[in-house]
């Protein structure tokens, strides 16, 4: 991943305009972006309540979670039955929220704000 694609600042977990400073408070697990990039000074949340967007985010990556380990299940366990294909995926889901929530957060982020090169030399970036 090349620094200055979106990818880059996603899976890094970094600032969406600068790229250098962390998005997330502590751990990673925990989902709290930080309030302003440490670096650039960018205000990760543009308005209150710009978070709950990425409900819609997480939804998404978790129907493509359960259709993931629905598929697999059925492919790697294919003399099971209905109950046993259903705990497995939910088993799965649970398994994954932990990683698809905090990952919602930034790929949220990701669409409103752009890297910008420049960022760490301006003087306001307010």
């Amino acid at each position: 991943m090349l620094k200055g694609s979106r990818l880059y600042s996603i899976f890094k977990r970094k600032c969406p305009r600068c790229h250098e400073g962390e998005f997330f408070e502590g751990s990673y697990f925990k989902g709290v972006p930080k309030k302003e990039c440490d670096k650039c000074h960018l205000k990760y949340e543009k308005e209150p309540g710009f978070f709950q967007g990425s409900y819609y985010v997480v939804y998404a990556l978790g129907v493509a979670s359960m259709v993931t380990f629905w598929v697999a299940s059925l492919v790697l366990y294919p003399s099971g039955g209905f109950d046993e294909y259903m705990w497995i995926t939910l088993g799965g889901m649970v398994l994954a929220f932990p990683f698809t929530y905090p990952l919602s957060k930034i790929i949220w982020a990701n669409f409103f704000y752009h890297y910008d090169k420049d960022a760490l030399s301006k003087k306001d970036n307010k």
